[in-house]
């Protein structure tokens, strides 16, 4: 209330008590639904542009996001085969590290980038695998969303009995800035042209 905003953005994160709350307190709220898949994503901007009087800004910046994303499908059509990836999120228990399940944005950026998510053959959106599953999965590339947090390739090649999996016996482990992917928005496309050259190099080249 001292800062006097003109506007307030409220998202899922935010309880309906809480925005009511808002309200009346004569505040004007906007509630953003997160996005449910890529172009719900892609739409957002062009959504807040008309609420902050810049329609024009925010329909050069969705047709810039579309671009790029048509640009991406369009050389991942080529693809003649889909790797089998492990996203890493927590391997504080490398016994038992914890991945995106089905659902997820990871989930969704990883198949649209040509590749299949070994996580989303789990249940839960956020979920542990154990060590025997992912040795039968034997994923042909790992994606460290934990890089961020001091998780190198080098790290997972020492992890006891992981030296066994293919992606670690052919160097196919990579670090990867996990706030592209992991939170809906335009850095999706971000995340999704970076994680397109990571599975399918070829086609970037």
């Amino acid at each position: 209330m001292a800062l006097q905003p003109d506007l307030v953005l409220a998202a899922e994160i935010n309880s309906p008590e809480q925005v009511q709350a808002l309200e009346d307190l004569k505040l004007t709220v906007y509630y953003l639904p997160n996005p449910r898949t890529f172009d719900d994503s892609l739409c957002q901007p062009g959504d807040r542009g008309e609420i902050d009087g810049r329609s024009a800004e925010a329909a050069r910046l969705n047709e810039s996001l579309k671009t790029r994303y048509d640009a991406v499908i369009q050389k991942l059509s080529q693809a003649q085969r889909a790797p089998g990836v492990f996203y890493e999120i927590d391997a504080t228990d490398p016994t038992r590290p914890y991945t995106s399940g089905p659902g997820t944005f990871v989930d969704l950026v990883i198949g649209l980038a040509g590749g299949k998510n070994i996580g989303g053959e789990l249940k839960d959106a956020f979920a542990q695998i154990s060590s025997e599953e992912l040795v039968k999965q034997d994923p042909d590339i790992i994606v460290l969303g934990d890089a961020l947090y001091g998780v190198t390739p080098e790290s997972v090649a020492q992890r006891p009995g992981w030296n066994a999996l293919s992606a670690v016996k052919n160097k196919q482990v990579f670090a990867f800035d996990d706030n592209l992917i992991s939170r809906p928005g335009p850095r999706l496309i971000d995340g999704l042209e970076q994680m397109a050259q990571l599975l399918h190099p070829e086609l970037f080249k």
